[in-house]
């Protein structure tokens, strides 16, 4: 069965898996176009969080079976977690609060690596959470140079910039997979290895929330050294996975209290996992993986292994977001430019090079009426402001936009009806 087919066929069974997909919690409908903030919940990892509350034991240990329970509990959590990022080993997972905790626990750990005379990168392209940690921590207090990636003027990281600013001494890229702001893919692996050509010892610190949904992530294949992305961007619960590989791991001196283990992944977590967050988290990953037998994927009778199985699902997903990324784009094209305007790459043509987020402005309207008349007339959820997006407080110099943004429970119609309502709103 071809790709399309096999969306088509199981896409009402997809969005029945969202409860709160066409209303919200007091039963408004809606269109909720605003999965860049946040996407929904599938229904089997919302359900999980309370039974695992009550199931688990607090603590891990070596003694009664609860206890051990609890322990197995954890490493096979970090092994899905490890899995969803074709990463070597469980031990190179950690969980946090959030991504955003993630990267300043990271930050800090830097303390062992990188020395005075170290210079760190980062790019107009990335969510602030892979910025300030850098500039503020390493920057501002510790006092080393921090150089800044800028953007071209449609929307790409401007990868001439950054290898002109990254030199011998350079010890951190921070950079990210994906522009939370503009939807714009940064070819990562091509950009790791020109980096570190020129700079052997710089460590790649990806951040990968915003593309996490919507394709693969190979952390070998890119070649960085740390990578974060955060549940509540793949379905499931609001925390933060962090990938740290090995040797860095262990070189790194997070923030611990005396009595933590002082070795990977324990020194990277504060204090106690939160198991029914870690429960809701496998299930959502474990929904992700039960699209491969939905859509048929594994059609050559080869069975693949976890990873490849990941790999194959998001492939999959990026193939149909395409689809709802060339409408939208399309849609665009036909507006009159005075009227509205998109931001970031525009091309029906470059759909491989983003993902399906869009920053856009309708000329004469704040960010914030833009939103209120799109849910006031048509019931259609977007975001507004900075998207803590660099790209647009920096590069655009703009306070506020406004953004739509789709996952794979959205339909192409859901694309159409925003280009509708985006003109019916022009007219008007």
């Amino acid at each position: 069965m071809g790709d399309a087919a096999a969306w088509k066929r199981v896409h009402p069974a997809i969005r029945r898996r969202f409860p709160r997909l066409e209303e919200d919690q007091f039963e408004n409908r809606r269109l909720y176009l605003n999965s860049a903030a946040g996407s929904l919940m599938v229904d089997s990892a919302a359900h999980i969080l309370s039974q695992a509350a009550l199931t688990l034991n607090p603590m891990p240990g070596q003694v009664t079976p609860a206890e051990r329970a609890t322990g197995d509990f954890h490493g096979s959590v970090r092994s899905l977690a490890a899995d969803f990022l074709h990463a070597r080993s469980p031990s190179e997972i950690s969980f946090h609060v959030s991504s955003t905790a993630a990267l300043w626990a990271l930050s800090y750990g830097m303390r062992s690596v990188l020395k005075p005379e170290n210079g760190v990168v980062v790019t107009d392209l990335d969510h602030m959470a892979n910025i300030s940690p850098w500039e503020d921590f390493w920057g501002r207090e510790r006092g080393l140079n921090i150089r800044r990636a800028g953007v071209t003027p449609q929307g790409r990281l401007d990868v001439d910039h950054l290898l002109s600013i990254v030199d011998e001494k350079t010890g951190v890229l921070a950079v990210t997979m994906a522009s939370n702001g503009l939807g714009t893919i940064v070819p990562l692996k091509d950009v790791v290895a020109a980096v570190k050509s020129k700079a052997p010892s710089c460590r790649v610190v990806v951040d990968a929330v915003h593309h996490a949904l919507h394709g693969p992530i190979n952390v070998g294949d890119i070649g960085c050294d740390a990578l974060v992305f955060s549940g509540y961007k793949v379905f499931g619960p609001m925390i933060g996975v962090l990938w740290v590989q090995e040797d860095l791991a262990r070189l790194a001196e997070p923030y611990r209290v005396e009595t933590n283990k002082n070795e990977p992944p324990y020194k990277f977590e504060m204090g106690m996992l939160n198991n029914a967050v870690l429960a809701s988290l496998e299930a959502a990953l474990e929904y992700l993986l039960g699209l491969y037998e939905m859509l048929e994927l594994g059609g050559s009778g080869k069975a693949e292994a976890r990873p490849e199985r990941f790999r194959s699902v998001l492939e999959s997903v990026a193939r149909y977001e395409a689809v709802i990324t060339e409408i939208v784009l399309d849609g665009f094209r036909a507006f009159d430019p005075a009227a509205i305007r998109l931001f970031g790459l525009a091309d029906p043509a470059l759909v491989s090079e983003r993902d399906p987020t869009f920053a856009f402005e309708v000329r004469g309207r704040s960010a914030e009426e833009t939103k209120l008349r799109l849910w006031r007339q048509h019931r259609i959820q977007i975001a507004d402001g900075n998207h803590y997006s660099a790209a647009v407080v920096r590069h655009l110099g703009r306070p506020a936009l406004c953004r739509a943004s789709f996952a794979h429970y959205d339909a192409a119609d859901s694309a159409r009806l925003l280009i509708e309502s985006l003109g019916d709103i022009v007219e008007k």
